[in-house]
């Protein structure tokens, strides 16, 4: 057993009650040798979790009230018993979604999915140049089958998220691959910040200042691209950079080990994919006591974050990426030091309690589950920084308008 309890954590009242998001690397098989690949994929690993496994697993998640399960791998679709896992996620209240490099999906496996309770796939794409995407991805021809797969999901009308790891080669192609998400007609794009770990621990990362800059530009696109959601992952310090343009957030904060856990093809279960702290293993323990008792779990719900992060105006809301911190310190609790600003020494006083009209309050509440948290935060800053005390849903529209299609529309 691999976890245990430590005193001066958070209290058990206080504890969250369920991991929202769950990112599960169903294999290690893999048909793409991709540089950054942070599992070192290629061939399985020995001893990944059975069917049976995988479906008691499911279940333990469904009793946690989990919202969300992310099917990776590796590449997922290499597994054999992958749609029966998908119908059992779907059966069990979850939405169930998947990332993937695209290159094994055609129209019929797009509607295969589909019909077993797929609700949406990532698909990886890096750059708009052939040659440079399949260079980054070590298998010569896979843009072509990668977008191929993308366009027989729209055609399938199963959404499509194109994500993207940002580097230092395809930097300036990121507002192009943005607009390029868009005319495909993909539902959300997601921009990754590189974290070094796994096969990319040679890689050379973005400079803080690019790191800063990129966020401004990726905090502005937003408000270019109305029809798509635009966000960036692993990089928190986007909620502090959209309040200082006074843009409405659509992500920010960590979520490892707070509402949001990874499992590996074994069994193992970390705070986050690119965090290598082990709680336990599903196979000894289950979930929910893994959940609520491991160690560096209750570390991260209750942090005495260090450095700058631990007296910056932005901590409940940003907190910098504990997976960075990590990798770059070897203190998961150390700050971020991909992050530029200097905060005050003097912690601001607590922001003023906003309230909610009952129609907004109904409205809000047919946001996913997984999401519903961020988009309240969201709403009730851009709320507060205009002096609003109320929120209705005019302004629930004003925050919809600016932030995209993340947001709940008039029912």
């Amino acid at each position: 057993m691999t976890f245990h309890h430590e005193n001066g954590c958070e209290s058990e009242t206080n504890m969250p009650s369920h991991p929202e998001i769950v990112s599960w690397n169903i294999t290690k098989r893999c048909n793409l040798r991709c540089a950054h690949c942070y599992l070192d994929a290629g061939i399985s690993a020995e001893g990944e979790l059975s069917t049976e496994e995988s479906y008691r697993v499911i279940d333990q998640m469904a009793e946690l009230s989990t919202g969300m399960v992310i099917l990776t791998g590796g590449e997922p679709l290499l597994r054999k018993d992958l749609i029966d896992i998908i119908r059992r996620i779907s059966e069990r209240g979850i939405m169930a979604v998947m990332g993937t490099n695209g290159t094994l999906i055609d129209d019929n496996a797009a509607l295969t999915l589909k019909k077993a309770g797929l609700q949406g796939v990532g698909i990886s794409l890096d750059s708009l140049d052939m040659e440079k995407h399949d260079a980054f991805r070590r298998v010569k021809g896979c843009w072509q089958k990668t977008v191929a797969g993308m366009r027989a999901c729209i055609r399938q009308s199963l959404p499509v998220i194109v994500q993207t790891t940002v580097t230092p080669w395809n930097l300036q192609e990121i507002p192009a691959m943005i607009d390029f998400a868009q005319d495909e007609g993909a539902s959300v794009f997601n921009l990754y910040y590189l974290v070094c770990t796994g096969r990319g621990e040679t890689l050379v990362d973005l400079t803080p200042q690019q790191y800063e800059e990129s966020l401004d530009s990726l905090a502005e696109a937003q408000s270019l691209h109305p029809s798509i959601m635009v966000r960036a992952k692993c990089a928190p310090q986007i909620a502090r950079i959209a309040h200082e343009r006074g843009l409405p957030a659509s992500g920010g904060g960590c979520p490892a080990g707070v509402s949001y856990l990874r499992i590996d093809p074994e069994g193992q279960v970390t705070p986050c994919p690119y965090l290598p702290l082990v709680a336990g293993n599903v196979r000894e323990a289950p979930l929910k006591d893994i959940w609520e008792k491991a160690s560096v779990f209750r570390q991260l719900r209750s942090p005495s974050l260090k450095g700058r992060c631990g007296i910056c105006n932005y901590r409940e809301t940003c907190a910098g990426c504990r997976a960075r911190a990590f990798s770059l310190t070897g203190d998961c609790l150390g700050e971020d030091p991909w992050c530029l600003y200097e905060p005050s020494a003097i912690l601001p006083a607590s922001s003023p309690e906003v309230s909610w009209t009952s129609e907004a309050e109904s409205r809000l509440a047919h946001v996913p589950s997984f999401v519903r948290k961020r988009v309240k935060i969201a709403i009730e800053t851009y709320a507060r920084d205009r002096g609003y005390s109320v929120i209705t849903p005019d302004i629930m529209a004003e925050v919809r308008n600016r932030m995209g299609s993340s947001m709940p529309q008039r029912r």
